[in-house]
């Protein structure tokens, strides 16, 4: 995971958030497909409801991003932190509003299966996997532009948009791994519009 560490981050304003948090790419093999999960959160939760997200959440105390990563999967989604072989972790991005920087934690898990899943419905609304092969068609590559400035890619898989930090973390995943033959970020061709895109 070298270069995720390496991948250009957004553009943060202003002074560096005091809060932090992190969050879990976990790269899973579903039924011999490499694919990543991705949950979407509660209409019931304050901030993001409805969005699409990895799995993960705010610091607490003196964790490590890790910690943080693998406690809170395992909080939303009941993954067990024995379930996943941790990668490596690329640099903090500022999240959304520039309010908190938020820690990108890379982790495989082998023959994911639903009976690994015990989701909680307080924070979680929906968990799905997205195969790589989706993921890197230019067909399902799109941009968007927020009202800030930002310009962050959008990935379509089925009735699914998968935009905002969350797209740029897949992104940089999907850079990191693959070989630009395989992964070519056609995104900025096409644009999109996200309702509720303010950035």
């Amino acid at each position: 995971m070298t270069n995720l560490k390496k991948m250009p981050l957004p553009q943060r304003r202003g002074k560096v958030p005091s809060a932090t948090a992190a969050v879990l790419i976990p790269f899973c093999d579903v039924n011999d497909t490499a694919s990543l999960l991705y949950t979407v959160r509660s209409g019931n939760l304050r901030s993001h409801s409805g969005q699409i997200s990895f799995p993960g959440g705010k610091t607490d105390n003196n964790e490590s991003s890790l910690q943080t990563a693998l406690r809170e999967t395992h909080e939303e989604i009941g993954l067990t932190p024995m379930r996943v072989d941790v990668w490596g972790q690329g640099p903090a991005v500022p999240g959304r509003d520039n309010s908190i920087m938020i820690t990108p934690v890379v982790g495989a898990i082998s023959l994911l299966k639903p009976e690994d899943l015990n989701v909680n419905t307080k924070e979680v609304a929906e968990v799905f996997t997205v195969p790589l092969e989706t993921l890197c068609d230019k067909n399902n590559q799109y941009y968007t532009q927020f009202s800030n400035g930002y310009i962050l890619p959008v990935f379509v898989a089925a009735d699914k948009k998968i935009w905002g930090l969350t797209a740029f973390l897949t992104h940089a995943f999907l850079s990191s791994l693959l070989s630009k033959d395989i992964y070519r970020n056609e995104w900025m061709k096409r644009k999109i519009v996200i309702e509720n895109s303010q950035g």
